[in-house]
């Protein structure tokens, strides 16, 4: 199951990285045409290409957002197979009479309790993150949607120039 999980992070990680050379490229054209649209004083022209800015920029987040939901999925996975490792380990000691422990059994039993309670806090701070992540980005979303729906997104024209 791993090797599947492996192989489909792996697809996506590659597919993240031709997006982004993707998105890389039509940076640098976007760019051009906007800044020839603001050298032409081309106003109409320039509130377009400002919309298709903004709409690239939140691509590009998204982006970073999959990359990081990825590396938490696999490090969520990480610690999922440790903490079953140490769960059956575990279970296999507590299973076990007191009295036919021996003392490196028991100190083994202790040390994975604690193994254990340390995987379960990083699950959840782990969780946390991709909670965040989904969070920021539907707040990006709703955020970009509200710039997107102005009907100028400029009011002065000479307020905002590239260098």
């Amino acid at each position: 199951s791993s090797g599947i999980n492996a192989e489909y992070g792996e697809e996506c990680h590659n597919w993240i990285i031709e997006h982004n050379k993707i998105l890389d490229r039509k940076a640098k054209s976007l760019e051009r045409d906007l800044r020839n649209a603001m050298d032409a004083q081309d106003y109409d022209l320039e509130q377009k290409l400002l919309r298709e800015w903004l709409r690239f920029i939140h691509e590009k987040n998204t982006m970073v957002r999959k990359q990081d939901q990825l590396n938490s999925f696999t490090k969520e996975k990480d610690v999922e197979e440790r903490c079953y490792t140490v769960t059956r380990r575990l279970r296999k000691l507590q299973n076990m009479r007191d009295s036919a422990k021996s003392d490196i059994e028991r100190r083994e039993e202790e040390e994975l309790e604690e193994e254990y309670q340390d995987w379960m806090k990083k699950k959840q701070i782990l969780l946390r993150i991709r909670d965040d992540i989904n969070a920021t980005s539907m707040e990006e979303e709703a955020g970009l949607q509200t710039v997107l729906e102005r009907p100028k997104l400029l009011e002065d024209q000479s307020s905002c120039r590239i260098s």
